[in-house]
């Protein structure tokens, strides 16, 4: 048939698992476990007949004479008793007393004197150890190590102590120890007895009496035996189950019974009952080792006569409506009846096996594997929704503004008009990506979202174009939901994805989990798991399991009904209150580190010798309630998280240094814990590389530099001595020479070539002008005075802050005293409208061209003219000489050519000279007075 075809897309097979769940590998390796503590960390410790065994609810480790990290002489334990908050005493059958470090793994026998190597039980109370030993009761001083025997004839079933107090009963007296003697307090037969904080239980024939350590007393009557008593973490309350596997919890100051809901367990031999700080109760039964886990969902049994017990669920008019996956229409035995008696009799053939179910006005519409039926409340009939071809197979059904988008296995996607009760319009299946479609999902803007075994195609329904969404995952999509312009994506194996209206991914979370449809219900995503029924919070993306569902595999989409939440599985519909808190922060450990092969406890700082090194660290995050399986991260020295596959992080590769770790883990139902573990991870160096050598070599190498960095000081400021000297000595020398060759020359112009062949009888003749031979001996003087003297003044260089109309004038009477040239100043410009940078380049130019006018050639005559036309600054200087002529030379220039062609590109100027030929030369600048 095609619904057994079908049916795997709707099925993920799964166990269902009793809510008593066992401890994981306890039944069979530790059936003969008879005490049971949970340390302050919150590890649980079991004495059995094997050893002593610690578990952290995904590991356990087993402390016995095999063991060869934390070996122990014998292996049967008969009792544990925590000490001391890290410290347990172990009573053992075969080597009496002994004490064991739940940190470090050691353990050491204790010096007591008695009759017998068996101990059945040990207490500590007020710094004493009390014995039940075979037939006797003893005392113990752990500080002066001395044994005393209290009791020499009694068979002890009971040893327990509160605050103040400590109680000994047999099957048939309790006694209370007052000054090392028995006292008895209640007789008759005792069943069961628990004692913690500053009461005492008893259960006595059909009575259950506390006792406090003020000596109040209270007691009730119950209906059946109680065979086993325990206090609850808080030793505010105590549960008690009777001999009928019924469990009961108390409130102690008046036995008054609290509401609780912690199912009943088949009768049998219960040797401990122990409440740990999760909220788990632990049997350890004749059975085994069993866990009882408060739940939330209540179970409703509901079974069809059908092959797959897939259910679909809605409301309508305050009824559960049920649709069966072969079975038509149905209603939970404790729900009203609201459907007519006969009504699957209408339902012909596949119309049996019904999808999805959506309630409408007086209506419900049910999708099928023969087309689409519906339900009319009013005349309680059903029949075939009248439109052509309605007998497709049809997977899923979405509801928006006043239609229905049905989902059909073979055909695409139609869409169901239900005012007027007929099609808009019809997608078919050769336009997706895939015929089948497995859920659509209408949004507002004209798109539709479809899901096939091939992906997602997104349609525009104004121009049914289709646009597929890019791969994101290997397994099938099951639901599609939106929430704020965003959707929600759930997987068969892939997880969960959410995109943006365009299409475009932006997480991904909740990895290998299998999901399938869902529910928006006040505020949260609610999603029908395979196993386990979960609820999301779509702003912050915190995905939990609602505890005790991960039994089952759900169907369809979960449904609401006065304020509680129905959702069906292959055997019935789970019933979940919707306002309910069950989070809980899990305490995190490093439950177990193996460095380089040797194995501890916990974790302390891990010191290794090289980067070949393999460190793991095994993680725990201590909530023993069943639900999702832990998952952990990590980060190191404060980096990024990095996800942990498992339950294990193993580290190799670690380069020396020292290293940081944190560790967060999450409970069982998926939520993130406040607690973290941390570690601390030493690699060794190289002996060579070791951070005392690094220091030495850094110190050597400082010394090294800095003195290197002297002598190079030493050696500039030596070199910048000399420096100074040959530039002292070049400039005057360069200034005095060229001062005196013009002197020279002009002395040497005094006297004509003609006369100077002749100059003996030029200088006698009496027609010469006795003025210039006056001039003569006046020269030469000034030429010899100048070489005798050094030449210290300061050329005026630079405008030093005055103004150009002030500076040049200066400038030119300079030249005309020191060189005995003409300079010329013409200066049309307005001194405000130029920049002062502009103005001390342009007089620097001046300086720098007239300088090297006068030092490198004759030049003379010079006529410095300064202009503003359009928005440019025009400096003009001409030569009587041919001084400027090879200033544009790329090979043969000096520094003022370099400099002037330096000034001219930083202001972004034009640079030209000009010979006039034999009329002098020139040189002709332009600059912006705006940057461009």
């Amino acid at each position: 048939m095609m619904w057994c075809i079908i049916a795997p897309l709707f099925i993920t097979t799964s166990g269902l698992f009793s809510s008593n769940a066992s401890a994981k590998n306890f039944n069979s390796e530790f059936i003969h476990s008879g005490a049971i503590v949970q340390d302050n960390k919150g590890f649980i410790w079991l004495a059995t007949t094997n050893g002593l065994v610690r578990y952290d609810s995904e590991n356990n480790i087993v402390i016995n004479s095999n063991n060869k990290d934390w070996p122990l002489p014998f292996n049967w334990i008969n009792y544990i008793e925590l000490i001391d908050d890290d410290k347990l005493l172990l009573a053992t059958e075969t080597h009496q007393l002994w004490l064991f470090d739940t940190t470090t793994g050691a353990a050491s026998q204790l010096p007591i004197t008695i009759h017998r190597n068996s101990v059945y039980q040990v207490i500590e109370h007020q710094g004493m150890y009390y014995l039940n030993v075979p037939n006797k009761l003893y005392k113990f001083d752990p500080v002066s190590l001395e044994t005393q025997l209290i009791s020499d004839d009694i068979d002890i079933s009971y040893l327990q102590d509160t605050k103040d107090n400590i109680y000994i009963a047999t099957e048939k007296t309790v006694f209370k120890l007052v000054d090392d003697k028995l006292l008895p307090i209640k007789t008759g037969k005792i069943s069961a007895i628990s004692a913690a904080g500053s009461s005492l239980l008893i259960a006595i024939d059909n009575k259950l009496i506390v006792l406090s350590d003020k000596n109040q007393s209270k007691h009730i009557l119950v209906s059946n035996p109680i065979i086993s008593l325990a206090h609850a973490n808080d030793t505010q309350s105590a549960f008690a189950i009777d001999d009928t596997g019924n469990i009961e919890q108390y409130e102690l100051t008046n036995l008054t019974t609290i509401t609780h809901n912690y199912p009943s367990i088949e009768p049998t031999f219960i040797k401990k009952l122990y409440h740990d700080n999760t909220g788990v109760l632990w049997l350890l039964s004749n059975y085994g080792v069993n866990k009882i886990a408060p739940s939330m969902a209540k179970n409703i049994p509901k079974i069809f006569a059908v092959k797959f017990n897939a259910i679909a669920l809605t409301v309508h008019e305050g009824h559960l409506i049920l649709g069966s996956y072969g079975g038509g229409l149905g209603q939970l035995p404790q729900h009203k009846s609201f459907l007519p008696e006969h009504i699957n009799e209408q339902l012909v053939g596949s119309a049996k096996v019904i999808t999805d179910l959506y309630s409408y006005r007086d209506r419900i519409y049910i999708a099928t594997f023969d087309g689409l039926w519906q339900f009319n409340a009013d005349s309680n009939d059903v029949e075939r929704v009248n439109f052509p071809n309605n007998n497709q197979l049809l997977l899923s059904m979405k509801y928006k503004d006043n239609a229905l988008y049905l989902a059909t296995n073979a055909n695409g996607v139609i869409k169901f008009n239900l005012t007027s009760e007929s099609i808009d319009y019809h997608i078919e299946g050769g336009k997706l990506s895939s015929s089948e479609v497995i859920d659509s999902l209408p949004l507002a803007n004209s798109k539709l979202w479809v899901a096939t075994p091939a992906g997602i195609d997104i349609v525009d329904i104004k121009t049914m174009s289709v646009n597929k969404i890019k791969r994101f995952g290997e397994n099938k999509v099951i639901a599609l939901l939106e929430y704020k312009d965003k959707v929600f994506v759930s997987t068969k194996g892939d997880g969960f994805f959410i995109f943006n209206l365009q299409g475009q991914l932006l997480s991904h979370f909740a990895k290998n989990i299998t999901f399938g449809y869902m529910s928006f219900i006040q505020g949260e995503i609610w999603i029908s798991g395979r196993p386990g029924l979960y609820r999301l919070n779509p702003d912050t993306y915190q995905l939990n399991m609602v505890p005790n569902t991960e039994q089952y595999t759900f169907t369809k989409k979960p449904v609401l009904l006065n304020n509680k939440v129905y959702v069906g599985h292959y055997g019935g519909v789970i019933e979940v209150p919707l306002a309910f808190e069950n989070s809980l922060n899990a305490k995190i450990y490093i439950s177990k580190t193996i460095a380089s092969g040797k194995a501890s406890l916990l974790s302390n700082i891990v010191n290794i010798d090289s980067s070949n090194d393999v460190v793991t660290f095994e993680l725990a995050s201590l909530d023993f309630r069943p639900g999702q399986e832990k998952q952990f991260k990590y980060k190191i020295n404060g980096s990024n998280w990095n996800d942990i596959n498992g339950a294990q992080l193993t580290l190799t590769g670690l380069s020396s240094g020292e290293y940081h770790i944190e560790i967060m883990g999450s409970n069982s139902l998926g939520q993130w814990s406040n607690f973290k573990a941390y570690a601390d991870i030493n690699v060794a160096y190289p002996w060579y590389w070791h951070p005392t050598s690094r220091v030495i070599y850094t110190l050597i190498v400082v010394a090294s530099l800095l003195l290197s960095f002297w002598l190079l000081y030493l050696r500039s400021r030596s070199i910048s001595h000399v420096h100074r000297l040959l530039e002292d000595e070049i400039n005057t020398n360069s200034q005095s020479t060229s001062i005196i060759r013009r002197k020279l020359i002009k002395l040497q112009s005094i006297f004509p070539p003609e006369q100077r062949k002749q100059a003996d009888t030029i200088i006698s003749h009496s027609a010469y002008d006795n003025q210039v031979l006056k001039n003569a001996p006046l020269l030469i003087e000034e030429c010899l005075a100048q070489l005798s003297t050094k030449n210290n003044h300061v050329a005026p260089s630079s405008l030093s802050g005055n103004s150009l109309t002030l500076a040049l004038p200066y400038l030119a009477d300079y030249f005309h005293q020191q060189y005995h040239v003409l300079v010329t100043v013409k200066l049309d410009i307005v001194e405000d409208k130029i920049n002062h940078a502009i103005q001390t380049a342009i007089y620097r130019i001046i300086y720098e061209a007239i300088h090297a006018a006068i030092t490198n050639d004759n030049g003379g005559i010079f006529t410095v003219s300064i202009n503003e036309v359009n928005e440019k600054v025009w400096l003009k200087i001409t030569d009587n000489e041919q001084s400027f002529a090879h200033f544009s030379s790329k090979i043969n220039f000096d520094m003022a050519m370099y400099y002037i062609r330096q000034v001219a590109n930083k202001f972004n100027a034009t640079f030209h000279t000009y010979d006039n030929q034999g009329h002098g030369s020139e040189m002709i600048m332009s600059i912006p007075l705006r940057k461009i």
